[in-house]
Parts: C-alpha cells; sequence; structure tokens
C-alpha cells in the first residue's frame, strides 16, 4: 500500500526519537513517484497537510528535513543514507 506521510515542522523532527525518524525516512521512501504513474483517478487530490508523491515540493522538502536532523544524530552512520 502506498504511504501517505504527515507534513511536521523540522522543530518536531527535532525532537523525534533517531528509530522514529527512521520509521519517518522509510514511510517517505514508500511514497509512489507520481500521480502520474500511480493507479489512482487523474482527479484524485491529495490530503492537505499530507505528503503521498516523491515528485511533490512538500517531499523534497520533508526528506531534506529528515536527512539534516540525522545528519547531527552521534549515534548514525551518514553512509546509512546515501539514498
Amino acid at each position: 500500500m502506498p504511504s501517505k506521510v504527515r507534513i511536521i515542522s523540522p522543530k518536531e523532527l527535532e525532537n523525534m526519537h533517531t528509530g522514529s525518524l527512521m520509521s519517518r525516512r522509510k514511510a517517505l521512501l514508500a511514497c509512489e513517484e507520481s500521480l502520474d504513474v500511480s493507479d489512482r483517478d487523474e482527479n484524485y487530490q491529495v490530503e492537505t497537510g499530507y505528503i503521498e508523491f516523491k515528485q511533490s515540493s512538500e517531499w523534497k522538502q520533508a526528506y531534506r528535513e529528515l536527512k539534516a536532523v540525522l545528519d547531527v544524530r552521534e549515534n548514525w552512520s551518514r553512509s546509512k543514507l546515501k539514498r
């Protein structure tokens, strides 16, 4: 099933445990590429406040912010974020 990820602030990300951040990363990576290649109806509207497609600017921003938080975690290896 395609992923649907709630949009949260960078401050909220900073307050999350590393395991929760990794779960969020997994959910972001599970999002569909775009509505064009999705099996959803062409009139489908993404619910406000959520990310469903990697092609969206929201997905790109959320993933960038997530990586920034993980990059400064002491117990996290950056080699695991090469995606």
